[in-house]
């Protein structure tokens, strides 16, 4: 995927994201943070989820074409396209 179009869609998902949560979005700026790194995104937490927010979480990147990957150190999710369904 072409580097602009993530610049273009980040903030739509992180929108889309915000509203599954039903968190006010400035408050989910401040807990969250969304950055792009290659064709991934990663979403870097402030503290652990619960289960359901993170199946929130992972259903609004899915809405955008992007599967859940792996988390690293239990603080950052990776959401790719293109990941084979498992």
């Amino acid at each position: 995927m072409v580097k602009n179009k993530f610049d273009n869609t980040l903030a739509a998902i992180e929108l889309n994201t915000a509203r599954k949560l039903n968190w006010d979005y400035n408050d989910f700026k401040d807990y969250f943070s969304f950055t792009v790194n290659q064709e991934a995104i990663e979403i870097a937490l402030k503290n652990q989820l619960e289960e359901s927010q993170l199946r929130q979480i992972k259903q609004a990147l899915l809405d955008y074409g992007f599967q859940y990957k792996k988390t690293v150190n239990d603080f950052i999710l990776v959401f790719e396209q293109n990941v084979e369904l498992r």
